[in-house]
């Protein structure tokens, strides 16, 4: 019954995304010196973690596709897809607690807590049309993405044998939140730009759910024209115009300046060069906008 229950999420598991949060916990765990049998407890912890939050993101997003694929719930059905991915975060839960300390346990409760703080903001931002100060919008991007990495880095320390690297935690966790900024930024600014991404999830497909990107963020504090009333144009041509304002405001510039620092910072600190590979960014082509049929 267990294997029937969590099919919304081993779906998602058996579609093999990037898998960017299992290559960090091998560079991490490597880096703390721990030991293999551990990490890839790790690793299943977190990638059943992850994949329990997605099914519930795409249900509050309302999305179709999911790594080119139907969604979970539109597959399973809304009412077991809740289930699966909630089960499937106190089940994790439940395997965190017999195999890590108290302490440790403690902090990945209270880090599944941020992450859907910071999500209640992006759904709020996005439910209620407001567009938050960039401050607010950081420490939304923080809660939602950051804290499931520093989870990580938590079950990590707990397993490392390292003393050296563990008294260098803070140093980590920066590294951490300072790349789930460029993660989240990043997602954000490719939904807008880059015509492969249109290809897997739709065309500007964030401006068709009337999400609150930190692109509109940093456009709304520059300028005071009420991008959010545009939106309810949901057309091709409606959102190319969206797309073509933000470009005269030169925010795809800005943006990518944005990432391109955040990427150089994080090098600076910790080799990720894999991990960027794998998250390729480019400036952005008006052309693919002016060019762009359905």
């Amino acid at each position: 019954m267990e294997e029937i229950l969590l099919q919304p999420v081993t779906y998602y598991i058996n579609q093999k995304g990037k898998n960017i949060r299992c290559i960090i916990c091998d560079l991490l765990g490597t880096l703390l010196n721990v030991i293999q049998d551990d990490i890839k407890l790790i690793k299943y912890i977190i990638d059943y973690i992850h994949n329990s939050s997605l099914v519930i993101d795409d249900i509050e997003d309302n999305s179709l596709l999911r790594r080119n694929e139907m969604c979970s719930h539109i597959k399973y059905g809304v009412p077991l897809t809740i289930n699966a991915g909630y089960y499937c975060v106190f089940k994790m839960l439940t395997i965190i607690t017999k195999h890590f300390r108290q302490q440790t346990v403690n902090k990945c409760i209270e880090f599944i807590y941020y992450v859907h703080e910071g999500q209640g903001m992006d759904i709020y931002y996005t439910n209620n049309k407001i567009i938050p100060s960039i401050e607010e919008y950081t420490k939304m991007m923080i809660y939602k993405t950051g804290y499931a990495f520093i989870l990580i880095l938590e079950l990590l320390m707990d397993k490392s044998n390292n003393v050296i690297i563990k008294k260098n935690k803070e140093t980590l966790v920066k590294i951490l939140t300072n790349f789930s900024i460029f993660y989240q930024i990043r997602d954000d600014y490719i939904n807008l730009t880059d015509p492969n991404y249109w290809k897997i999830k739709g065309f500007c497909q964030d401006l068709e759910e009337g999400k609150i990107s930190y692109l509109l963020v940093v456009f709304s504090s520059l300028c005071d024209i009420n991008i959010v009333d545009m939106m309810s144009d949901k057309t091709i041509e409606g959102k190319k115009k969206i797309v073509l304002l933000l470009n005269e405001y030169n925010i795809f510039d800005i943006i990518y300046e944005k990432l391109m620092e955040l990427k150089s910072d994080i090098l600076k600190e910790m080799n990720l060069a894999i991990i960027f590979d794998l998250l390729s960014v480019k400036r952005f082509n008006v052309n693919d906008i002016i060019s762009y049929e359905s």
